[in-house]
C-alpha cells in the first residue's frame, strides 16, 4: 500500500470518527445516558452506518469490499486513537457529562469493532472463494 492510500485511509478514519463525535455531542444525554432505550437503538443503528462508511470507502478508494481489511485497520486505528485522546484530554468535545462521553466513546469503539469484523469477514470470503 502506497503512502497516498495510507494518508487517504487515515483521513477517512478522522472523518468517520469526527462524524461519530459530533453525533455524540449533539445527541448527548438524549441518547447516551444510563438505561436509555435510545442508546440501544444507536448501537443497533451503528451496524448499517458502519457498513455505509465501508461503502463510502470503496467508492473513494476504488477498492472492492473484499480488499478493505488493511484500509479498515488503518481507519479504525485512527478512530480508536482519536477516541482515546478525546475521552482523556478533550472530553468536552463529546459532552460536559462524563457519563455521556463514556457511553459515546463506547459507541465509537462498538463501531470500530463492527468495521473490523465486517472487513475480516469480507476478506475471509475472498480467501475461501480463491481456495475452492
Amino acid at each position: 500500500m502506497n503512502n497516498s492510500k495510507i494518508i487517504l485511509f487515515t483521513a477517512l478514519g478522522v472523518v468517520f470518527w469526527f462524524t461519530a463525535a459530533m453525533i455524540i455531542h449533539f445527541c448527548g444525554a438524549m441518547v447516551f445516558s444510563e438505561n436509555n432505550p435510545m442508546m440501544l437503538l444507536f448501537f443497533v443503528l451503528a451496524i448499517p452506518v458502519t457498513f455505509g462508511f465501508m461503502y463510502v470507502t470503496t467508492l473513494i478508494s476504488k477498492l472492492r469490499f473484499n480488499e478493505l481489511l488493511k484500509p479498515v485497520v488503518i481507519m479504525t486505528f485512527t478512530a480508536t486513537f482519536l477516541d482515546g485522546i478525546a475521552l482523556t484530554w478533550f472530553r468536552q468535545l463529546y459532552s460536559e457529562s462524563f457519563e455521556v462521553a463514556l457511553h459515546g466513546a463506547a459507541w465509537i469503539l462498538w463501531g470500530v469493532g463492527l468495521g473490523l469484523l465486517f472487513a475480516l469477514f469480507l476478506e475471509s470470503r475472498k480467501t475461501n472463494i480463491e481456495h475452492q
